[in-house]
């Protein structure tokens, strides 16, 4: 369950840095490490960089996000 006190963010996906985990550039320059759920790894498993994606954040860690979607462009 998400925290209702998050928020969601878009941004642009400048490296694979392991299986699961991607480094986000936001819109405002700040880079983030991004985040698959397992549950959304099949749909999400064709992610490369220059995609652009919606990732949620918690209020408690602003460094690290949950990527949801891709985003159409």
């Amino acid at each position: 369950m998400r925290d209702p006190d998050g928020f969601e963010g878009y941004g642009t996906i400048l490296e694979l840095l392991e299986k699961d985990r991607f480094l986000v550039e936001m819109p405002n320059g700040h880079r983030v490490y991004g985040v698959i759920q397992k549950k959304t790894k099949i749909e999400l498993s064709g992610l490369k960089t220059g995609d652009k994606v919606a990732i949620f954040f918690s209020p408690a860690d602003m460094a690290r996000g949950i990527i949801l979607r891709k985003l159409e462009c």
